[in-house]
């Protein structure tokens, strides 16, 4: 299993992912935050904006479809929310990236228990790259509140040691 996964050239790109986007979040925290919230606003309105349509379309077909006009309201808030007020998304912002954090680590957790059964060379990344999102994502859920420029740069720190022991450890096991 641990040969591979690591041996496909998507665990590359998405390491090197990985450290670019922990560069740019360790950098620009207020950026990337607002950048984060122009999207979300983007999404939601594109989602509100199919939904209102589809409502439009059912209701001179004879359709009332209630749930499609709700779905559009809630999503048309949620857009202008994200463009109005990004500090109200953003304080939620650390619970959601430590549960990513915590959801990335027990990913890898099967990979590390097999690089400590085989004893693998890359060993000590494989290990550094499940324990520490696994850390940091508890860190964040048991924490969340705090500001949300130093969370963002937490989690590009977090993401850019991820992307190195990634990193080490594809290169590693295609040397074998």
């Amino acid at each position: 299993m641990f040969g591979y996964f690591w041996s496909r050239n998507a665990t590359l790109g998405m390491a090197a992912l990985y450290l670019v986007l922990g560069i740019v979040l360790l950098l620009f925290p207020g950026m990337s935050g607002t950048v984060f919230c122009w999207g979300m606003a983007a999404g939601a309105g594109l989602y509100a904006a199919g939904n209102f349509w589809r409502w439009h379309q059912g209701k001179k077909q004879g359709y009332s479809l209630p749930g499609l006009l709700l779905a559009g309201l809630l999503a048309a808030v949620l857009c202008l929310v994200c463009i109005f007020r990004p500090q109200f998304i953003l304080s939620f912002l650390p619970l959601v990236l430590g549960i990513a954090l915590l959801i990335d680590g027990i990913g890898k957790l099967p990979l590390a228990v097999d690089a400590v059964r085989t004893l693998h060379t890359a060993l000590t990344p494989v290990l550094w790259a499940a324990v520490l999102p696994l850390v940091l994502g508890i860190v964040l859920i048991a924490n969340p509140f705090g500001v949300a420029k130093t969370v963002i740069r937490f989690f590009g720190i977090g993401l850019i040691v991820d992307g190195v022991c990634d990193l080490i450890t594809v290169l590693s096991a295609r040397g074998r």
